[in-house]
């Protein structure tokens, strides 16, 4: 086509020449121009063709291009196919059956349990045995399930016996008593010691009235409590008790003989000068032993004073001889304070006491501050409730428990509680300070392949120096509730990279969270205010509740942990767009940035056998 073409454009530019030549010497060049025009018909159906078989070109073009991109997507289609079918290779190999973690039977024990089913596999291919032992294991277990659920109810029925029984019994005790009493001169002629139990136990009576019914209580429930986990005791004289109560009668019977306003107003005024006497707690007191014996044991002190009409507690530790967690004790009256929201022990919540006071030229503030002075400890309401005594809180809320065993139970396993949570906090924070721990093999540590950064220091700071640092999780306002905290500095290191922690740690632990301030120096200073990443990498740290950890795991650990892993994380992140690499990629994670706010993979999770960091 293209000769033809050039062929036309050839005779054409003749013929227009031949017309010009024509032109030039005068001739006619009507007929040259007939033949001319008629040369346009040929060229312009020669153009006809070349479109034709152009467009005929491309669309054998575009059908080849379809029939690539159909192959390429079949290519695609089959490497998927084969990536899918190499997950699934693995996945096989990696299969664990979930009867391994069971504990079968023993050949022998088997064979004798279910002689007839072992006989039965014997023709049975290894798998197909294995199958048919976990089936005859199932039955035996329901078997077992059943005579298990029979035997208890035989013992439930047994226990309904017993208390029956125990009932009977119980209706023999006036008659006890009355022939304990008529052979007594027989029991002191044969010097038997029957009743030295009766006489140990009769300073009780003379308690004043709130501690005896607390007594009572607690004895009730120490008795009925299969694990002694608390004992209550009286301490105190009984001759002194026996004296006041002789002096009370002596000053009640004065006072009930004829005498005129003025002395009586006289002997207020002499009694009143003297705050010490007039804040004199009872003589008896119980001490409240809350802890196992052998193992670091909680002492509350609770007193009874008559002026103010409440009790007051004080606390304090008796450690173990073995046991290395002694140091600040000021924990104790931190847990005591915030056992309860509001609860601080500031005021006196008896009613109307106030007015009283007031007519003995006294306060309520200054009588607080004398029991703080002398170590009688705070009047709180929890304890006011476990002596069944009404109390009135700064909230003008009226209360007075009556289901004391309940409440009492409650109040004396929330301290245990908090106090365990104390003294694990106590173990951590001088295992960090004195490095006794090994990073490596504690259970908080979920990847302890990839430890790749080391605490070098763990030392205590001003409360001043914490709050010189900058961070958008400070929060102050928490100290109107009379919260006060310690604060520590952590140093953790990787090569040339040094991350600076500050831990502030509250005295209503653990209804609140220890909370940590990070500052990684690395390529400048690099704080929550300046680095998203850092801000970030606080948040996941202090976001750790008590929720997330597994039984009996350490929380200031954990939250080391999760902050050295977010270093990690931060450094192979970040090293990645320097000119200079100084750390490389060591830990699991699928994509360094994710999102607009390139959010880092902090987050460790573990499905199986397969772990990851994740955002």
């Amino acid at each position: 086509m293209e000769t033809i073409l050039n062929t036309q454009f050839d005779q054409l530019q003749k013929a227009i020449e031949g017309i010009k030549e024509a032109k030039s010497k005068g001739q006619s060049t009507d007929e040259t121009r007939t033949a001319a025009t008629l040369m346009f018909v040929a060229l312009k159906h020669a153009n006809r063709e070349v479109k034709h078989k152009i467009k005929a070109g491309r669309d054998k073009l575009h059908l080849e291009k379809c029939k690539v991109d159909l192959s390429r997507l079949q290519l695609q289609n089959l490497l998927y196919e084969v990536s899918h079918l190499k997950k699934e290779i693995v996945r096989c190999q990696k299969f664990k059956s979930r009867d391994t973690s069971l504990e079968l039977l023993s050949e022998a024990e088997y064979s004798s349990s279910l002689p007839d089913m072992a006989n039965d596999e014997e023709e049975l291919s290894s798998h197909k045995k294995h199958l048919h032992r976990l089936d005859c294991e199932l039955r035996l277990r329901k078997e077992l399930d059943k005579q298990y659920s029979a035997l208890l109810s035989s013992k439930q029925e047994l226990l309904q016996d017993n208390l029956s029984h125990a009932q009977r019994y119980v209706s023999f005790a006036p008659a006890l008593r009355t022939l304990q009493s008529a052979t007594k001169p027989l029991h002191d002629a044969l010097q038997l010691s029957l009743d030295v139990e009766w006489k140990l136990s009769a300073v009780v009576k003379y308690l004043p009235k709130p501690l005896y019914v607390l007594f009572i209580v607690l004895q009730s429930l120490q008795r009925v409590s299969e694990e002694q986990s608390f004992t209550a005791e009286v301490v105190g004289y009984e001759s002194e008790a026996q004296m006041q109560e002789l002096l009370k009668e002596k000053k009640y019977s004065t006072l009930n003989h004829k005498q005129t306003e003025t002395e009586i107003g006289e002997q207020d005024k002499i009694g009143e000068n003297s705050l010490e006497e007039a804040l004199a707690p009872h003589p008896l007191h119980i001490c409240l032993t809350i802890g196992a014996a052998g193992s670091n044991q909680l002492i509350l002190q609770i007193r009874y004073f008559d002026l103010i009409k409440c009790a007051t507690v004080w606390g304090q530790i008796i450690y173990s001889s073995n046991s290395n967690s002694q140091g600040d004790t000021n924990f104790v009256h931190h847990l005591l304070r915030h056992l309860f929201p509001n609860d601080l022990g500031n005021e006196i919540p008896i009613p109307g006491i106030q007015h009283e006071l007031r007519s003995s030229d006294l306060t309520a503030e200054e009588c607080v501050r004398y029991l703080k002075a002398k170590d009688f400890g705070k009047p709180f309401c929890w304890l006011q409730s476990m002596c069944s005594i009404a109390t009135v809180n700064s909230s003008m809320l009226y209360n007075h428990e009556l289901n004391l065993n309940k409440n009492n139970k409650e109040i004396i396993d929330r301290i245990a509680r908090r106090f365990n949570s104390w003294q694990r906090l106590s173990q951590q924070i001088r295992g960090l300070t004195y490095k006794d721990i090994d990073l490596y093999s504690l259970k908080e540590n979920i990847y302890p392949a990839g430890l790749s950064c080391s605490l070098v220091q763990w030392t205590a700071i001003t409360h001043e120096e914490f709050h010189s640092q900058i961070s958008d999780v400070l929060n102050t306002s928490s100290a109107e509730k009379g919260i006060t905290y310690n604060s520590y500095r952590a140093v953790i290191v990787r090569g040339s990279a040094k991350m600076e922690c500050f831990i502030r740690i509250p005295s209503n632990y653990p209804l609140e969270m220890p909370l940590w301030i990070l500052n990684v120096h690395w390529n400048g200073c690099n704080t929550s205010q300046n680095n998203s990443a850092i801000k970030m990498m606080e948040f996941w740290t202090n976001s750790l509740q008590p929720k997330h950890l597994e039984p009996n795991d350490h929380v200031l650990y954990a939250q080391l942990f999760r902050t050295i892993y977010s270093f990690d994380i931060f450094l192979e992140t970040e090293g990645s767009m320097q000119n200079t690499i100084e750390y490389n990629k060591e830990k699991p994670y699928i994509s360094a940035f994710a999102k607009r706010s390139r959010s880092r993979p902090y987050k460790y999770i573990k499905k199986g056998s397969v772990y990851a960091f994740k955002q």
